[in-house]
């Protein structure tokens, strides 16, 4: 029972382990000019030229397509680079999972030269017609059309663990984002100044409402609403501010001071 939980617990690993090692690999040397500057030449200069993120995406051409699979010593590097680790760990920490290793190296990276293949050269497979694989083609052609993102093909985890997940409904946030901040500058100075007045005293209102729960306060608002329920640190803010202004305070504080004290502080904020 052990044995075979360390097993599944190895194969998971390394799967894990495939995607972080691809989205390396694919950042930080097939897109950009490193030893060896082959991989660099095949995927970036070659394979983003001739695949881009529009219509030439897929290969529609008639006979077989270059610059899709990997070269034929990939697999033996990766193997020569990964066994040894494998084998320590087999001979000195979780025993007999070397060849579970070994199989999920090879099942992953011939998965990955399938699915990437099956991306670029449609051909009606069955594993066209899975949601996973259709998710995996519309992440793969952003990352052709954004080459800084979406560095994973086969499992998008590393993506979104080093923050280089994109997918469509985030490229639409953005774009009315963008939009948004463009009508914002475009208005008259008038109707700024209007709204930020407005937005002003809607802190004020919100500050008058602070025990009353259920509404989203802003950062602001939010910073008081804590330093007024923790007085002791209103105290404690108050008295530095009272220190630095004329030396070491000693009449009593009230509360009405340390809201004036807040005041204060906003005023200074606002300027």
């Amino acid at each position: 029972m052990i044995t075979t939980l360390a097993q599944l617990g190895t194969a998971l690993f390394w799967i894990l382990y495939g995607s972080f090692f691809e989205w390396y690999w694919h950042c930080c040397w097939m897109h950009r000019p490193r030893f060896p500057r082959e991989a660099f030449h095949r995927h970036t200069l070659v394979h983003h030229t001739r695949y881009k993120g529009d219509e030439s995406f897929y290969f529609q051409e008639t006979g077989h397509p270059d610059h899709v699979l990997l070269k034929p010593y990939a697999l033996p590097a990766i193997l020569a680079a990964h066994l040894p680790v494998a084998w320590l760990v087999d001979r000195f920490l979780v025993h007999h999972t070397l060849w579970i290793a070994l199989g999920t190296m090879l099942l992953y990276f011939f998965t990955y030269e399938y699915v990437h293949w099956n991306i670029h050269v449609p051909r009606g497979h069955f594993i066209e017609r899975l949601r996973w694989f259709q998710f995996l083609r519309a992440h793969h052609k952003l990352h052709h059309r954004y080459h800084r993102w979406n560095f994973c093909v086969l499992l998008p985890l590393a993506d979104l663990i080093m923050g280089t997940l994109l997918t469509e409904a985030m490229l639409a946030r953005r774009t009315v984002r963008k939009a948004a901040a463009k009508l914002e500058e475009a208005k008259p100075t008038s109707v700024k100044r209007r709204r930020r007045r407005t937005s002003a005293l809607a802190q004020d209102s919100m500050m008058a409402a602070l025990p009353r729960q259920g509404r989203r306060l802003s950062l602001r608002a939010r910073r008081e609403r804590f330093l007024l329920q923790n007085r002791w640190l209103l105290r404690w803010a108050f008295f530095s501010e009272q220190r630095k202004a004329r030396g070491r305070a000693k009449e009593p504080y009230s509360l009405a001071d340390l809201k004036d004290l807040l005041t204060l502080h906003r005023q200074r904020e606002d300027r």
